[in-house]
């Protein structure tokens, strides 16, 4: 059976011991207050009666030390960047909180004003829910190592999102996709290119950017996605496969598309060697940045110097709060347009399920019932009540 004892700390507070012996060994915990004495008290009972080792209660791990080891046991598993995502939250958000503090201590009271905390001081439910399932992980991983017995994190109430829903997406037809393209034309033709490529390809900004010209199969006229890229802190750059198993895909190109890579593939320095990069990067002269295929294609550094300053200059009826993933956007809304099936759009945009595409494009995408109602409608003219009421086909109950 397991004791209370209260025992003096400095300054004339008080804290609370729990005594007990598991298997002929003695064990023993802290605890701040009597009540929360008193329920660990009976856990450790139930657990006694229950025949189960109380060894967890009384690990030394820290927070920060079981969270380290759950992102180091996982990083062969998720994608560096997906790494470096969960340590940012870990510094940010955990780490200031309960970095220092024993996990057995945890409680799901403490994290549930923590979430609420975090919410408070201007975090959006979504990153809190993000940073909430970094600690929930690590708690699961701490109770399969025995540092811990049950999750802190488990069924968190989180709190009510009442900020209004704001769609800053922006969905660009046919003819603004030209006009745009015929702007950076302007700049250089092979950016015109790239915003044409991107409105009609829906590929993401790491998997445009780090295509090779033997991604181009240009005689079945679609383009190989195989791969990503982004800048690695500290310099140099990551390539890494897509987004997840379903980014790697095969989408076709528009032919008016195709002839357009037709022609630049036939002026590229470097046409007969599929490793090529298939886009140029920039060189920056002091007048202006000069293509440069010796360069990698910098996503960022393209949007920084070119995208953004003549979206917001005011491109004639185009909105000016435009940002490159909604090239990506607009792509799902052109299929749309041109009633392209919603489960081709999901395959082609590399989702992981048609729900996905669903859940976001969803109202693009308008399901035509005519076919269906009409023999509804010759359902309800051959009964009886339709002869009664004029050929509607309404039921005489429905009458008032």
């Amino acid at each position: 059976m397991a004791s209370i004892k209260r025992v003096a700390r400095a300054g004339g507070k008080w804290a609370y011991e729990v005594h007990w012996r598991d298997h002929g060994k003695k064990r023993q915990m802290t605890c701040k207050s009597e009540t929360q004495a008193e329920k660990e008290q009976l856990r450790i009972e139930d657990m006694l009666a229950a025949g189960r080792s109380t060894t967890q209660l009384t690990s030394r791990k820290t927070v920060g030390e079981v969270v380290e080891a759950c992102i180091a046991a996982s990083e062969t598993k998720n994608k560096p960047r997906t790494v470096e995502g969960h340590r940012s939250m870990y510094k940010n958000h955990i780490a200031p909180v309960f970095g220092k503090r024993k996990i057995t201590s945890l409680r799901a009271e403490d994290v549930e004003k923590w979430i609420a905390r975090m919410v408070r001081n201007g975090s959006s439910i979504g990153t809190a829910r993000n940073v909430y399932r970094v600690l929930s992980k690590a708690c699961r991983y701490a109770i399969r190592h025995d540092w811990l017995v049950n999750n802190p994190c488990a069924d968190i109430e989180f709190p009510q999102d009442n900020s209004e829903i704001v769609d800053e997406r922006h969905f660009l037809n046919a003819d603004q996709v030209e006009t745009l393209g015929q702007r950076f034309d302007s700049v250089a033709p092979v950016y015109g290119l790239i915003i044409r490529f991107a409105a009609w390809t829906g590929l993401r900004a790491g998997e445009l950017a780090s295509l090779r010209v033997g991604d181009l199969d240009l005689n079945a006229e679609v383009v190989q996605v195989r791969r990503t890229v982004r800048r690695k802190k500290g310099g140099g750059w990551l390539y890494s496969s897509p987004k997840s198993k379903h980014g790697v895909r095969d989408v076709p190109l528009e032919p008016g598309l195709a002839a357009e890579l037709r022609a630049y593939l036939a002026a590229h320095p470097w046409e007969h060697d599929p490793h090529a990069p298939l886009w140029p990067g920039s060189r920056n002269t002091g007048k202006g940045g000069v293509p440069d295929w010796t360069h990698t294609f910098d996503i960022n550094n393209f949007c920084k110097r070119y995208f953004r300053p003549i979206v917001r200059s005011g491109v004639a009826g185009l909105p000016t709060a435009l940002r490159w993933h909604d090239l990506r956007h607009t792509y799902a809304s052109l299929l749309s347009a041109a009633g392209v099936e919603l489960r081709w759009v999901s395959n082609w945009m590399g989702h992981g399920s048609i729900s996905v595409t669903e859940k976001v494009y969803v109202h693009l995408f308008r399901t035509d019932h005519t076919a269906l109602m009409a023999r509804v409608g010759a359902f309800r003219q051959g009964s009886p009540s339709a002869a009664r009421y004029g050929g509607v086909g309404v039921s005489a109950g429905s009458v008032r």
